[in-house]
């Protein structure tokens, strides 16, 4: 009996570990509900939603190819144990996975496993992020190598291997899942609508929907929670977009269009580059990419700031909506969650470690890589990135000019004029009386004087960054992490 063993890979379709294990054999499929997972700081139910219903989608595809899905709830190394006692297997199949602490040490435990009974356990690359990589200057031709392949077409077997304790899948343990929230909905189905819709529709407006909140819940992709639990691939959306490029060229001459999915392409090349900073330095879960920056922010952490922060109650209206927004819908576009890492780490001035997990729990597209290099960069620790310190205002002015996403929101704030929403604390009394605005009863006074705590964190960081300590380890990060075009 042979084991693909799905992690963060739920699908059939272009996936390489599961045409190799049919080429070997009688195959079973196999996704483990870890209490590792459970007890982490970054799991949240909606997680755990959008893996049920990709697993529906799976389990159904699977069943086509006479495939069984087996489910269990144990640690991994016991499922291993166990199916092996039972049922003796020949081999195991996997893609690789670039993740937590816990998942690598979950990963050495199977291994040691595999390798003291004698059963072949083969990794296969998902994304373009190399293991032990010895030097950026290759990165990319790698990454293109990977990426730029044939799609893996995946049969079936004959008969159904019978008979399986297949296992049940738990919903009642989604019973945390707000009634009203508005999630995207997990599965290979909703993936190809999704990836569909973009390509040859919403893509158009893709690089002038991308900062505003309001349009990039239409203008963006929305592939990222389908990338990270692996419903598609990213080499079939880069043929999707190149496919769709031609069509371009050949019959309408749609420069704007074309330059827009070239603009999206790039965030998938991204996408795998901030991946691999993880996969060099696992550490950066834990620590700061540039050490010398210890000892930044640990003593200065306020609770009750970061706890305003995480509710949506900081003062601040483009602040507080961004977050309502990301509560409502496990999704907030690029730039407002740079925003909001912002003004957590410099205006609230709060280390960077529990904001960031807050956000991994509340990001449907959560992806470890991408989520502590992110975090890190926004927090100005790492010595080699510009620092940015979003002003709430200005991005209010900027991306929301009409005030349209602030009060779809913030709704306890729709009788305030325009020209006053950024700041609704500055309103002469008479103007707060008229549009039923109470600080700190209809909706909270700002947390922090936005000018002091700005000057207050640019004064530090600035200086902070100047030490020589902190430019010689900055060399070592550039050397190590940032990607050139040598090959």
């Amino acid at each position: 009996m042979n084991i693909v063993w799905f992690k963060k890979d739920l699908r059939t379709f272009d996936h390489a570990a599961l045409a190799y294990s049919l080429e070997k054999g009688k195959t079973v499929g196999l996704f483990i509900f870890e209490p590792e997972w459970f007890n982490s700081v970054e799991f949240d139910p909606i997680h755990l939603k959008f893996v049920i219903e990709s697993l529906t989608d799976l389990g159904t595809e699977l069943a086509q190819k006479n495939i069984p899905l087996l489910i269990r709830h144990q640690s991994a190394l016991s499922a291993f144990q166990e199916l092996h006692r039972s049922h003796k297997i020949n081999c195991i199949s996997s893609h690789q996975e670039t993740g937590l602490k816990w998942t690598f040490d979950r990963d050495l435990q199977i291994k040691k496993w595999t390798e003291t009974n004698s059963v072949p356990w083969t990794e296969f690359k998902q994304f373009g992020v190399i293991r032990k990589l010895k030097s950026r200057d290759t990165w990319t031709e790698k990454r293109k190598k990977i990426i730029n392949r044939k799609l893996i077409i995946v049969g079936g077997q004959p008969n159904l291997i019978s008979p399986w304790d297949l296992g049940n899948i738990p919903y009642d343990l989604i019973k945390e899942v707000k009634k009203n929230q508005c999630l995207q909905m997990g599965g290979r189905k909703k993936a190809i609508s999704t990836l569909q819709s973009f390509i040859n529709q919403r893509s158009e407006q893709y690089s002038t929907s991308i900062s505003s909140p309001t349009k990039a819940f239409h203008g963006c992709s929305r592939l990222s929670p389908y990338i990270t639990w692996g419903n598609l691939t990213l080499t079939e959306i880069e043929i999707a977009s190149q496919q769709k490029k031609n069509e371009l060229m050949m019959f309408s001459n749609n420069s704007w269009w074309n330059k827009s999915i070239e603009q999206f392409e790039s965030r998938l090349w991204w996408h795998c580059h901030f991946i691999q900073k993880l996969e060099s330095e696992p550490e950066i879960e834990f620590q700061n990419f540039n050490r010398q920056f210890d000892g930044l922010r640990e003593k200065d952490f306020d609770e009750n700031k970061f706890q305003a922060w995480c509710k949506g109650e900081t003062g601040f209206p483009m602040i507080d909506a961004c977050m309502k927004a990301l509560l409502l819908h496990g999704w907030i576009n690029f730039r407002m969650r740079a925003m909001l890492l912002s003004f957590a780490t410099y205006q609230l001035w709060l280390h960077w470690k529990r904001p960031a997990e807050f956000l991994a729990r509340k990001f449907l597209d959560f992806e470890p890589g991408i989520h502590y290099s992110q975090v890190q960069m926004q927090s100005g620790v790492t010595g080699i990135n510009t620092i940015r310190i979003y002003s709430p205002k200005k991005q209010f002015l900027d991306q929301d000019p009409t005030g349209v996403f602030v009060k779809k929101y913030l709704p306890e704030l729709n009788q305030v004029s325009i020209s006053d929403l950024a700041e609704p604390h500055l309103m002469p009394p008479f103007l707060q009386i008229e549009s039923g605005y109470r600080p700190g009863i209809t909706y909270p006074e700002p947390i922090v004087d936005p000018e002091k705590s700005y000057q207050s964190a640019k004064q530090k960081i600035f200086d902070w960054k100047k030490q020589p300590e902190v430019k010689k380890m900055a060399a070592q990060v550039l050397s190590k992490h940032v990607s050139r075009k040598r090959i």
